[in-house]
Order: C-alpha cells, then sequence, then structure tokens
C-alpha cells in the first residue's frame, strides 16, 4: 500500500465527505442563534487586547477581565464583519463554528491514533458532533469551545510526541500547549500532563532519563515564551501581572448563584457532585453509558494488572484518564467557583469520548463474537451506531437552535420539574425569539420593552438593524409595553395574565413575552 492509499482509506473518505456536509450545515446555521450572555464581554477583551498590540492603547490595563485569555477573540476581532452589530455576531459565530469543525478534526486524528480499527475514529468524531450541548455552544461559546479544541490538538500531539519521541515533535507539543493557555489560563494543566506522560514514559523505559530531561527543558521553554506573548496584558509589569492572572483564574470573582437540585448556591459553595451530575443529566444516555463501560473496563484492567500501566498498551487510555482526572482533581482541591453547568470543563468531555469510543470498541465487538456471524457484522454495527446516534441527533434537529437546553430523562420526569430543579437558558439565547415575536407583533414604530436580564436587551444585535430600532429598552417596569423574560434566577410563573408569546421545551415554558398595557 503506497501513501496515498494509505492516506485515502475508506474510514478517512467518508470522515472528509461527511466533514465537508457538517462544515456547509454549521455556515449555514450560524446565523439562526442568539447572543449568549458573555458575548458582548468577550468581544470587549478582544477589542482591547487587539487594540493594545496593533495601536497601543492602554485601555486594556485598566479592563476588570485583562486576565481573560485573549488570543481567540483577538482572532475574531481581526476576521469578523464589523459592518453592523448583526454581520459581526453572525460572523463570530460563524468563525467560532470553524474552531469546532477543526476540533472534531482533531479528535479524528488523535482517536486515529488510539484505536487501530479506523472506523472507531470516525465513531468518536460522531459522538462528539452529535453532543447537544456541545454543538449549540460550538457557535457563540468563543470560551469554552476553542479552549476545548485547543486542548484536543494539544492531547493529539502530546500522543503524536509519545509515538516516537524527538525535539521537533515536543516543539509541537509544547505550541498547542502555548495555544490553549492562551485562550483560557487553565491550560497550564497540560504542562502537569505533559511531565506525567513523559515520566511514565522513563519509568518504563520508552525514553531515557537525560533525554526526557532535554525534551522537558524545550517543551517548557517554548511553553512559557509564547504563553508570555499571547497575554499582552503580561507585557508591561509581567512580575504583577502573572500572579494576579493566576490568582483570579483560581478564585474568580463570580458570585451569581446557580439553580442546583432546586436551591440557589453560591458558585463558591457548590457541592462536590455538582460536576458528575451536570455531566450525567446533560450527556444523551447511550454516550453516556459507554463512557461508564469504557472507565469500567480500563479500571479493571489496571486493577487486574497494575504492570498494565506502564505499557505502551495502555498510553492512550491514561492519557485520558490523566486528561480527565488531573483538572477534576484541582477543582476539587482549590475549589474553584463554577458557572451554571459545566460549560467551564467541557473539555474534559473528549476525554470522555475517548472511554466511549473503548466502551463500543468492546461492546460491538463483545456481540459479533456471540454471532459468530461474518456476514452480519456490518449491518448489526449500522444498526447499533443508529440506536446510539439517532436520539440526539433527532432531539437537537426538532429543537433547533436550542440545543443548549438538552436534558436527558434522569434529570427529571417532565421538563416543568427539571426546570424547578437546573438553570434552563442561563445563556439568554432564548431572547432573540422572543424580541422576534414582539417586532412581528406590535408594528408600532417604537415598542418599551423591560427585560428580565441582560441578555433581553443584548439580543437586539442580532436582528436587522430597522428592526431593532424599533425596541426601546426601559429600567423600569412600569415604563413598558411588553415584559420578556427567559426565567433564569425566577422559575415560577409570573403574574401577568397577556402572554402573547411563549417558548416551550415540553411542559415547561423557558421564555416568555407579555404585554403589559
Amino acid at each position: 500500500m503506497n501513501r496515498l492509499q494509505r492516506l485515502l482509506t475508506p474510514p478517512r473518505l467518508v470522515f472528509g465527505l461527511l466533514m465537508a456536509v457538517f462544515l456547509a450545515a454549521g455556515l449555514h446555521l450560524a446565523a439562526d442563534y442568539g447572543i449568549s450572555w458573555d458575548e458582548p464581554i468577550q468581544v470587549d477583551i478582544g477589542i482591547k487586547n487587539y487594540r493594545y498590540v496593533v495601536h497601543a492603547d492602554p485601555a486594556l490595563l485598566e479592563l476588570k477581565d485583562r486576565h481573560y485569555g485573549p488570543l481567540f477573540e483577538m482572532f475574531l476581532v481581526r476576521f469578523m464583519d464589523q459592518t453592523s452589530p448583526r454581520s459581526m455576531f453572525i460572523s463570530r459565530h460563524r468563525l467560532t463554528f470553524l474552531a469546532f469543525w477543526a476540533g472534531v478534526i482533531g479528535f479524528y486524528l488523535l482517536l486515529e491514533r488510539v484505536f487501530p480499527r479506523r472506523w472507531l475514529a470516525l465513531f468518536g468524531a460522531g459522538l462528539l458532533v452529535f453532543s447537544p450541548r456541545i454543538f449549540a455552544d460550538a457557535f457563540y461559546n468563543s470560551k469554552d469551545i476553542p479552549f476545548m479544541v485547543a486542548v484536543i490538538w494539544a492531547a493529539a500531539a502530546l500522543q503524536y510526541y509519545l509515538k516516537n519521541p524527538s525535539f521537533q515533535r515536543v516543539l509541537l507539543v509544547g505550541l498547542f500547549s502555548a495555544v490553549t493557555t492562551g485562550i483560557r489560563l487553565p491550560g497550564v494543566f497540560l504542562v502537569a500532563l505533559t511531565a506525567l506522560m513523559m515520566g511514565r514514559d522513563v519509568l518504563a523505559g520508552r525514553l531515557p532519563l537525560r533525554r526526557a530531561a532535554g525534551h522537558g527543558l524545550v517543551y517548557l521553554l517554548i511553553f512559557a515564551g509564547l504563553t508570555f506573548l499571547f497575554y499582552p496584558v503580561f507585557w508591561r509589569e509581567p512580575l504583577t501581572e502573572i500572579p494576579q492572572a493566576f490568582e483570579i483564574m483560581a478564585n474568580f470573582p463570580h458570585f451569581a448563584s446557580v439553580l442546583y437540585m432546586g436551591h440557589f448556591l453560591s458558585p463558591q459553595t457548590l457541592p462536590w457532585h455538582y460536576l458528575p451530575v451536570w455531566i450525567g443529566i446533560t450527556t444523551p444516555i447511550p454516550c453516556l453509558l459507554l463512557i461508564l463501560t469504557g472507565i469500567g473496563r480500563a479500571i479493571w484492567q489496571w486493577l487486574h494488572s497494575p504492570k498494565s500501566l506502564l505499557a505502551v498498551e495502555s498510553t492512550p487510555l491514561m492519557l485520558a484518564a490523566l486528561w480527565l482526572g488531573l483538572p477534576l482533581g484541582a477543582v476539587a482541591v482549590r475549589g474553584a467557583p463554577m458557572y451554571d453547568a459545566w460549560r467551564q470543563m467541557f473539555f474534559i468531555y473528549p476525554a470522555l469520548l475517548i472511554f466511549a469510543t473503548a466502551g463500543w470498541d468492546w461492546f460491538s465487538g463483545t456481540i459479533r463474537r456471540r454471532i459468530g456471524n461474518n456476514t452480519l457484522n456490518l449491518p448489526l454495527t449500522v444498526i447499533l451506531a443508529v440506536v446510539i446516534f439517532a436520539p440526539a441527533a433527532l432531539w437537537m434537529a426538532a429543537h433547533h437552535p436550542y440545543q443548549n437546553l438538552y436534558f436527558n430523562p434522569l434529570a427529571g420526569p417532565d421538563m416543568q420539574t427539571v426546570k424547578m430543579r437546573f438553570d434552563m437558558d442561563y445563556w439568554g439565547l432564548t431572547y432573540r425569539r422572543g424580541l422576534e415575536a414582539i417586532l412581528e407583533h406590535d408594528q408600532r414604530p417604537l415598542i418599551n420593552i423591560y427585560a428580565a436580564n441582560f441578555p433581553g436587551e443584548a439580543n437586539a444585535a442580532i436582528l436587522p438593524p430597522d428592526q431593532a430600532g424599533r425596541l426601546n429598552f426601559v429600567q423600569n417596569i412600569e415604563e413598558a409595553d411588553y415584559f420578556i423574560t427567559n426565567y433564569r434566577w425566577h422559575p415560577q410563573d409570573y403574574p401577568y395574565n397577556d402572554e402573547i408569546f411563549t417558548l416551550r421545551l415540553g411542559n415547561a415554558r423557558v421564555l416568555s413575552v407579555f404585554r403589559l398595557r
């Protein structure tokens, strides 16, 4: 088999075709999403960092969020369409989706190096695409999704290095680690991940200690130098700004309460089970079962044969285990505050999907061996894959563009129960549809609106300018013609009778528009 034949294998051809379709679909769908709560803040971070770099504008040094990872935001500022607010946000959504698209490619390439059967890489990449909340955030979450993508590529580079350690390959690992940290400062966990995986190979005798030390030094120099370069705020007073950045990262001043298990809790005092529960109730059940299967089998193997912890065959799952365990351990030890749901930790999801793919490999192989009929292997595999992917895919299509509201049955028997237990539209994305409904209902040139929280007003920016100009947001509800709410921090019903528009998920209202006068 020549090099071209090795590159153009059937799994890769199918993957390439599917990714082309996915790219076209994503670029088209990007215009459908509203503006999330953090997007105006992220735009400001990007603009001030960009102006500091290009024009030496000192406004960055006075910015409250100046330590937030600027790299992807500066990229967005450089390439987004700034002809109008609507064009700007839609172009940002497309560019953010492009990052996710690149992340799916990176995850496929990583899985190719993990599993000998290349069709498994296609399966694992499909799990990433058909994760409803990840898919929705891939358009408007310019913090957590690009960070997840960068972690994927950093892990792929590390796996590539561990296959055949070399000076050139460790440079690649350092580059991707620095890019990741430039997007979000918690990317520094990759330093510990890289050190542990290199140390494991030293203990196993696959990597000489002196060579590992040299590669480690090169990695640290590349990582530290590029990370410093990617944070303009560090350039002026690094001895002050760098420690302050890490202190803020560990104890971010976020105090907005979150609804968890029916109670409003402070982000600083969340219980230990907050993350496992949120992951459990927002991951499609088939995927969740495969994750548990893969993790369970890996733990059983390592307990049954401790020597396998250092075996080269265990390298991919050990990488996934540390990718998962280091951040979760840091959160548990430091007690870092969590935002709504688990979006801060999306970057560990690909590690879970590596275990899910391993679980699928074992499960499908067991079924094939039990059947014992080679002619049934392909149709049986296809049927099983449809059973796994179809529920999430159908739900995502039916509830577009609100995939961010996905909960599986573990969250509650019905959506009204879920609404009273957990935050629903904490991003405020449904406000776009509510504002459109007001404009359709009321043809007056100026309409006074009172929004329950900030995204209600922010979403006007993604409407056509002539329509957005008809909306006048007031600070006092007594002055308003309409009240619009996404029920954040108020899951109970409101006492207003004239509800002109409702957006429902099952039996729960997730957005309401009330006419007041």
